[in-house]
């Protein structure tokens, strides 16, 4: 007697879902935001990271009997690319090695920035009726305040510098992530799992940075990518003000500030390190628009369907 045998039936391999971090990057290049910034940051970072295989000349280095070359593609003598300024610095090794300085500035005062006011943020939406209220009055007074003048103040009283002014950058910028983070975290602390924590015994730090902040981290992602080109318009500010960068050091700002007064003579030494601020910029601000669309189900496309 022959027993017969049953097809059993092929089951598809089940696809594993994509990580999280994974599905937003997904996001962030499927944006044309996104496809446009995440390539000229990466290009302003290599050249900044690789300046000193780059640069033909010494950027402090000063050539009185070449100052004010004009560029070379211009007809200038030397065969400076961008041209002296008034000492006969090379420009192009100076906006180089200014380019580092200012990521530099931009991303840590950013990253500073974010840190603390996450942490202030979290304290002051989870004691919303204690300390939260005391650090939304004094989030109220510093947004009432020009930060130029403060700046200005500040820098006046403790001097200029690099280092100083990065921590004065990073300080003032916490009222905005915790006032954009401070009702969201009002409202998670209500919701189930924080009480299930709350009944096991789980104390309040554990609460705040393991349950309740990775459920407000976007909205500090996207300010984190657009305050960092803003830090980077500060310092310039300031350094143009004479308050930020000192020699020997020097950022696109300070060159900016070093040039102001010879504009007509030498009207490189300022556009070029102005351009380059402004790509700058404009490269963060197009990555913030492409991670806070990515970020928001709402701004989903037909297009890629599948990452929803």
């Amino acid at each position: 007697m022959t027993t017969a045998t049953v097809p059993v039936a092929k089951s598809k391999p089940v696809r594993r879902s994509r990580g999280r971090l994974v599905e937003i990057l997904g996001r962030v290049w499927g944006d044309t935001s996104g496809r446009i910034a995440i390539p000229m940051l990466a290009v302003l970072v290599l050249i900044a990271v690789f300046a000193p295989w780059l640069v033909p000349h010494d950027p402090t280095h000063q050539n009185l009997a070449a100052a004010s070359q004009a560029p070379s593609w211009l007809g200038g003598e030397g065969g400076y690319l961008l041209g002296t300024d008034t000492l006969g610095r090379d420009v192009f090794s100076r906006l180089l090695y200014g380019l580092r300085l200012s990521l530099v500035v931009g991303v840590v005062t950013a990253t500073g920035a974010a840190l603390f006011g996450l942490v202030l943020g979290l304290i002051a939406g989870y004691f919303e009726n204690g300390v939260g209220m005391l650090l939304m009055r004094l989030a109220d007074i510093q947004f009432a305040i020009p930060f130029v003048a403060v700046g200005v103040a500040l820098a006046a009283v403790v001097g200029p510098g690099i280092v100083k002014l990065m921590i004065i950058l990073a300080v003032w910028g916490w009222a905005n992530y915790a006032r954009t983070i401070v009702n969201s975290v009002s409202q998670t602390k209500r919701m189930d799992f924080v009480t299930a924590a709350h009944t096991i015994g789980a104390r309040t730090p554990a609460i705040l940075f393991r349950h309740i902040a990775p459920n407000v981290l976007g909205p500090v992602i996207i300010l984190w990518s657009t305050s960092a080109g803003v830090m980077i318009l500060v310092e310039s500010a300031l350094s143009l003000l004479g308050l930020g960068v000192q020699p020997p050091d020097f950022s696109l700002g300070s060159m900016l500030s070093d040039s102001r007064t010879t504009l007509r003579l030498a009207w490189w030494a300022t556009v070029f390190p102005g351009l380059a601020i402004m790509l700058v910029v404009v490269a963060f601000n197009l990555l913030g628009d492409a991670v806070r669309d990515a970020l928001n189900p709402s701004a989903r496309t037909k297009s890629d369907p599948e990452l929803w």
